[in-house]
Parts: structure tokens; C-alpha cells; sequence
């Protein structure tokens, strides 16, 4: 995590002996959550602090969902954010074996003191203070925690409220967060530094709602009759490394992005080849974005960083040729082609990823991963192989060899969903409109 909430010189609680195992630790840490009078959660008010009826449960709640989030960021800070998500989910997982529906709560908690961080992260020096008889007054950032909590949480009487009066709740929950701050810390430090993380010791996770290309791919995988019986068992120590996988290719479009973009910035002056040279930079500018597809996973401000530059490279190609109405049309039909072109083969991730050089889904596993994506989803895919003749074929072998596969399964008595509409869907000829 980026955020750095509280100060590094706090009391440690040294007496304890914490567990190394990463799941031991999680069954631990939801012990001492869901217990009524275990530290550091039992401790969460200020000494002297007491809140109206209706606003205690929403303090209570408020300050330890922090103080659990507290644990998930130290842990992040160790061993990384995907170990860090890795580990909450299966901690949420863990919560519904104790409470039924414990775990949504939880992960929608952790997502509010989450968004009450980046409130605070992203606050200018002027917002953090303000002038008190001439002297500079920065208030701590406790304060801006609580002022969050009580406009952001949906069960809060200030939620979506102008009014900037808290009636004193912001204080005395900035004196809560302070306290639960140090609390937590003199607990979770030494506990945290004697877990260790393994992604094998995970018994569960979760799906990611928008998974990366290697992700997805164990996504088909997973308890798919479709593929070989051993292909189906997956890991979590395997969802670990394909997340690291998949946050490795984002990051490697971002750099090489960052690069293609101060390159193009410093152009001052276009050369006498201007028009291949700016070809040249929106054919590197389309690739990237065409990696992006493939890879896949939350990459919207990356799009948005890659349509940017690319609006800057036409905008300098268009008014190159402002004078050129026959010149401007060329473009644009261009322009409408690619649009076309990129929709069909890119909008599917089977698509997108088959044509990807070192494809991510092996050659015998191909066809299986058709047939795992939804109706619409391979809809899609038969249509971008219809439009590109090159291949055609390539549909014609996965036409017979879906049709094999099939029949082999309904014979050894395998139920497979869907399976005739996606065939009806795969069989149908070029042009031809989805019923």
C-alpha cells in the first residue's frame, strides 16, 4: 500500500509468541476480531469517549474495521499488495465458517477504510491546516479519518450531508483513531513480523472480478470438465503467480508507455517523413494498447494513459493535413478500420489472447478455453475469426475439434451447460446473424 497512516516510533507488545504459518496468523487475527474482549479490538475507544446511541455502532465499527485494515496494510508493506489481497481474501473465507455472511461485511468494511486512506492520501498541505492566530495549525491525520468516515459510511447521519457541522463526533472519533492506531500497532507489528507469507498455505480466494490473462485462464480451469482431469486442480499458490504475472505485464506496458511518451514529447519539430514517422508512433501506441487487451485484469487509467497519447499523435497528423480534405477522409476511414478491426479481435479474451505472441493458453488447451467462455463471449470470438481469413482455418479446426471433445464427454457422462447453444453458435456460417 502507498499509504502510511501512522508513525513508526510506537510501544511493541514483544510477549507474545505469534504464529509464522500465513493461515495460522489469518484464524489468529479473525480470533481476536471476533472475540468481545480481545485486544487490540476490544480497545478501540479512547479512554473517556463515549458516543449517542445512534452513533456508537458506527464509531465501534468504523475504528475497528481500521484497526483490521491496519493489519492487512503492515502485512502489504511486507510482503506486498497481492500477498496482502491474497491473504484478506482468504481471510473473508474464513469468516463465513464462523458467521454466515461475516465475510462480505468484512471485505465491504475493508473496502470503506480503503477509500477513508485515499481521502486522506490525496489531501493538499492547505487542506491538512489551517491558521490559528496567525500561526500554521496541521491537523493530524486521525482527524481526516474520522471527518471520512462519518461523510462516506452509508449507515453514517452525515452520509451525503452539506453540512459541515459534526456535532464534536469528529473529534472525539479522531481521539478514537489515535488510540486504536496504537493499540493496534503494539499488537500487529511483532505479529506481523513473525508471519510468513505462503501462498500454499492458503486453503481458498476468490476470483478477481476483472482477472488478468493468467488468472482467467486458471479461472477456465478450474473443476472444468472441459479440460484434462489434473488441469482442473488449482492452487492458490498458482492464482499468486499468475497475479504477479499479470501485474508484471501491466507494468511493463506503463514503462515502455512512459518511454514511447517522452519520446513523443520531445519531438519539437516533425521530420520531412513526417507521416511514417507519426504512423510509426501510433502503430507502438496501438500495440501497447492491444497488450493491454490481452493481458487484461484493471487497467482503465492505463487505457485512458494510451488513448491520451494516442489523441496527441493524431491531433498532430490531423492538423499536418487540415488543409487536405481528401487527406482528412483518408485518415478517418483508416482510423474507422482499425476501430473495426481491433473490436473483433480484441474484444474476447480467448480472441485476444490466442493471437498474443506467447500465448498463455497451450495448443491443447485451446479449444477447452473456447468452449469455457460464456455464449456471448465466444459469439465474439467465432466473429473475429470469421473476419479475418487468415484464420478461417484456425476455426475449422476448432469447429471439429470442439465437436470431438464433446461427443467424448456426453459419452463418458459428463453434464456440460450450454454446450449445444455454443456449438449452434461455433457451427454457424460466415455473415450469418446469432438467433
Amino acid at each position: 500500500m502507498a499509504w502510511k497512516l501512522w508513525k513508526t516510533e510506537k510501544r511493541q507488545d514483544e510477549t507474545r509468541n505469534w504464529p509464522a504459518d500465513t493461515h495460522e496468523s489469518l484464524k489468529q487475527l479473525l480470533d481476536m476480531y471476533l472475540s468481545e474482549d480481545a485486544p487490540p479490538f476490544a480497545n478501540w475507544a479512547a479512554h473517556g469517549i463515549s458516543f449517542a446511541p445512534e452513533m456508537t455502532t458506527l464509531a465501534r465499527d468504523g475504528v475497528r474495521g481500521y484497526q483490521l485494515a491496519l493489519w492487512f496494510w503492515l502485512f502489504a508493506e511486507k510482503h506486498g499488495t497481492i500477498a496482502a489481497r491474497m491473504v484478506r481474501e482468504s481471510f473473508c473465507l474464513l469468516a463465513d465458517t464462523r458467521q454466515p455472511s461475516a465475510g462480505a461485511r468484512i471485505d465491504a468494511l475493508l473496502e470503506l477504510e480503503n477509500r477513508l486512506a485515499r481521502s486522506v492520501e490525496f489531501l493538499s498541505a492547505q487542506q491538512r491546516s489551517f491558521r490559528l492566530e496567525d500561526l500554521p495549525v496541521e491537523l493530524p491525520t486521525e482527524f481526516f479519518l474520522a471527518t471520512s468516515l462519518l461523510r462516506l459510511a452509508p449507515d453514517s447521519p452525515y452520509a451525503g450531508s452539506e453540512n459541515p457541522d459534526l456535532q464534536g463526533n469528529d473529534y472525539k472519533l479522531a481521539d478514537c483513531f489515535r488510540h486504536a492506531t496504537e493499540e493496534g500497532l503494539a499488537l500487529f507489528r511483532p505479529m506481523i513480523d513473525a508471519v510468513e507469507f505462503d501462498a500454499k498455505a492458503l486453503p481458498n480466494w476468490q476470483w478477481s472480478t476483472e482477472p488478468g490473462a493468467a488468472e482467467r485462464h486458471l479461472q477456465r480451469r478450474h473443476n472444468n470438465p472441459l479440460f484434462p482431469l489434473h488441469r482442473q486442480m488449482v492452487t492458490a499458490h498458482e492464482v499468486f503467480e499468475a497475479r504477479l504475472a499479470d501485474a508484471q505485464s501491466l507494468q511493463d506496458i506503463r514503462g515502455e508507455l512512459g518511454e514511447l511518451r517522452r519520446a513523443f514529447s520531445e519531438t519539437t519539430e516533425l521530420p520531412l517523413n513526417w507521416q511514417s514517422f507519426l504512423e510509426a508512433y501510433r502503430d507502438r501506441v496501438d500495440r501497447l494498447d492491444e497488450r493491454r487487451l490481452v493481458a487484461g485484469g484493471q487497467s482503465t487509467a492505463l487505457a485512458e494513459a494510451i488513448a491520451g497519447l494516442r489523441a496527441e499523435i493524431l491531433a498532430t497528423w490531423r492538423a499536418s493535413i487540415h488543409k487536405s480534405p481528401h487527406s482528412l477522409a483518408a485518415l478517418e476511414q483508416d482510423e474507422a478500420q482499425r476501430s473495426e478491426r481491433r473490436a473483433l479481435l480484441y474484444g474476447c479474451d480467448w480472441t485476444a489472447q490466442l493471437l498474443s505472441h506467447g500465448s498463455l493458453i497451450p495448443p491443447d488447451e485451446v479449444v477447452p478455453a473456447l468452449l469455457s467462455e460464456p455464449a456471448a463471449e465466444l459469439d465474439k470470438a467465432v466473429s473475429g475469426l470469421h473476419s479475418e481469413p487468415r484464420l478461417h482455418e484456425t476455426l475449422a479446426q476448432c469447429r471439429a475439434s470442439a465437436h470431438r471433445l464433446v461427443n467424448e464427454l456426453r459419452a463418458a457422462g459428463h453434464p456440460l451447460a450450454d454446450i449445444a447453444d455454443k456449438l449452434r453458435i461455433l457451427d454457424r456460417a460466415p455473415g450469418t446473424v446469432p438467433d
